[in-house]
């Protein structure tokens, strides 16, 4: 039997401990896991944030990128996983740092890989540029970093 979502148009009412419940994961949350909405009689968001997070990414890779979610997750296990700069885990509920970010050029948007955020914002602060990367690589050298 599928559940029936409300989507927002029931108020949320808190139960007794005074949690709410998600209306996408239906799992009864405290109200600080919630984005506030204006939009919503209750004045918490429909869903909780990690509900928010999965869709919110659902839609934001095809319409930034031009890849579907299966190209993503084909991409992932491809990878097994690992950033492909430093070779790190991902940890899809981690820090921002700890994520698979779609690593792309910026003049063509086509999608290389995909990176820990450590090293998308690595890449995105050397302009994308080797050249950049290679001084950065040898000053960082001379102070024995």
């Amino acid at each position: 039997m599928q559940l029936k979502r409300d989507w927002g148009r029931v108020r949320k009412t808190p139960d007794s401990n005074g949690n709410f419940r998600c209306s996408k994961c239906r799992i009864w949350k405290q109200p600080s896991e919630f984005n506030k909405s204006k939009y919503q009689s209750s004045g918490l968001s429909y869903a909780c944030r990690d509900c928010m997070k999965i869709e919110t990414r659902k839609h934001n890779i095809p319409s930034k990128y031009g890849i579907t979610i299966s190209e993503f997750n084909d991409m992932f296990i491809k990878q097994h996983g690992k950033c492909a700069c430093c070779n790190s885990d991902f940890k899809m509920n981690g820090k921002p740092s700890e994520r698979a970010c779609v690593d792309h050029n910026h003049n063509t948007n086509q999608v290389r890989d995909l990176l820990c955020g450590r090293c998308n914002l690595a890449a995105g602060n050397v302009q994308d540029s080797s050249f950049n990367a290679k001084q950065l690589a040898s000053y960082l050298e001379k102070w024995d970093c």
